[in-house]
């Protein structure tokens, strides 16, 4: 192979030359997009009972659902976080998993799993999760407590970012973080 390239010299600087070219003319007309469409089927499942610890959360709530989650079929994994007063559960399908038959799933398994909750527990809220249509605000205080930093985030924050066209937020998640869960709507 060296000895044709050396044979061949000009032949090979104008195919380097052609590639070149061609490589340039495609990077140029290739479609960019700030916020690509992501289709990854993810099923988001948040459960509250005000007041419980993580650890308690994460025996009494988060491990039931996700023993009872893999009932599904088409599940890859399941992903969880317990906080204090929620549990998130994400339930991430195969590829080419129906989207909607996927929380159609899920919300039949957590209602029929949420008899065997503790009591008070509120029925869970089941959300297909789009990664493009998803966006998290953190909010961090300095000199703040956590009480404090979720009735700044409820009060400043909460009332003025549904006035957006498309944009659904729900409720302050508490941690040592305040977070807002905002999905664009159709």
């Amino acid at each position: 192979m060296s000895g044709f390239a050396i044979r061949y010299p000009f032949f090979i600087i104008m195919l380097c030359l052609i590639v070149a070219v061609v490589g340039s003319v495609t990077v140029a007309r290739m479609p960019v997009d700030l916020f690509p469409d992501i289709n990854i089927p993810v099923v988001v499942v948040a459960t509250f009972y005000n007041g419980m610890p993580p650890e308690q959360i994460e025996s009494n709530i988060t491990n039931p659902f996700e023993r009872f989650f893999t009932l599904g079929s088409g599940i890859d994994h399941i992903e969880s976080r317990s906080l204090t007063g929620v549990s998130l559960i994400k339930v991430y399908f195969q590829p080419g998993t129906n989207a909607d038959a996927a929380v159609g799933t899920i919300s039949n398994l957590a209602l029929a799993q949420l008899r065997r909750l503790p009591p008070g527990t509120l029925p869970p809220v089941v959300l297909k999760f789009d990664a493009s249509s998803l966006c998290l605000i953190t909010l961090k205080g300095e000199g703040l407590n956590e009480t404090e930093l979720h009735d700044l985030a409820s009060s400043q924050y909460g009332t003025r970012l549904p006035v957006f066209q498309g944009l659904q937020c729900h409720s302050p998640l508490g941690g040592s973080i305040g977070r807002f869960r905002c999905m664009s709507t159709p």
